[in-house]
C-alpha cells in the first residue's frame, strides 16, 4: 500500500477548469485517472481557509478495512464525480483505478443517476481466496467483495465490472487458484485483466 508514497489529490476547481477546457476544444469523453481514484479527497479549501468546511469522515465500503488512517474533512470523489459531470452533458465520463474499499452509496447512485457518467465500474479483486486476499493485505475478504457486487448490481442493474487478477501469488495453491476461477463465474466480469505473480 506505501509502494508510491502518500496519496495525493489535485484540488477540484483545477481538475473541472481542465474538464471545461477540454469540453471547449471537443472532447467527448474524459477518465479521471488515479492509482486509487475513489479514495480522491481535495482538502486545499479547507486547508486555505484554516478550518474544516465539512467534517465526513472517509467511509468504506461495508466488510472493507484499510491500513491507512480515518480521514475527515475535504470534498470525496463523488463531489469531483458530480461536478465534473455538470460540466458538459453530452461528455461521458469514466473513471479508473478505484480500488473496491472506497464505493459509498453516493457514488453508486450519482452513477445510476447521471447519463453521461459511464454504468461501468473497474472493481479489483485480485483473487478469490480470503487468505491469498489477506497476503496480498487488501483490507476484505471474498465474502465481502461479492457482497460489494452484488450491492452495486442492485443500484445499478445494468453496470459493467470489470477487474483485476494476479494468479500465483506466493504460497496461493491449486485449490486457491480454483476459488479465484469461480469467481470469475460467479461475478461475469465484463473484461478482465490478468497477471502471473512477480516477485519484482
Amino acid at each position: 500500500p506505501f509502494t508510491r508514497g502518500r496519496e495525493r489529490s489535485r484540488p477540484v476547481e483545477s481538475i473541472v477548469e481542465e474538464v471545461r477546457h477540454l469540453s471547449g476544444e471537443g472532447v467527448k469523453e474524459v477518465t479521471l485517472l488515479g492509482q486509487n481514484v475513489n479514495s480522491y479527497r481535495d482538502t486545499s479549501v479547507m486547508q486555505h481557509a484554516g478550518f474544516f468546511e465539512d467534517e465526513r469522515q472517509t467511509s468504506l465500503a461495508k466488510g472493507f478495512k484499510t491500513v491507512y488512517k480515518t480521514k475527515k474533512g475535504g470534498l470525496r470523489f463523488a463531489d469531483l464525480l458530480d461536478r465534473v459531470s455538470q460540466v458538459d452533458p453530452d461528455m461521458r465520463i469514466r473513471f479508473t483505478s478505484p480500488h473496491p474499499k472506497d464505493f459509498p452509496d453516493e457514488v453508486l447512485y450519482l452513477i445510476r443517476d447521471r447519463s453521461n457518467i459511464c454504468n461501468s465500474i473497474h472493481l479489483p479483486a485480485q483473487c478469490g481466496s480470503t487468505r491469498v486476499l489477506e497476503l496480498m493485505r487488501r483490507g476484505y475478504t471474498r465474502e465481502a467483495y461479492c457482497e460489494l457486487v452484488s450491492h452495486i448490481r442492485s443500484i445499478i442493474p445494468s453496470v459493467s465490472l470489470s477487474s483485476d487478477f494476479i494468479c500465483g501469488f506466493c504460497s496461493e495453491t491449486e485449490e486457491e487458484f480454483e476459488e479465484t476461477l469461480t469467481l470469475l463465474q460467479w461475478v461475469k466480469y465484463n473484461y478482465c485483466y490478468l497477471f502471473p505473480y512477480s516477485l519484482r
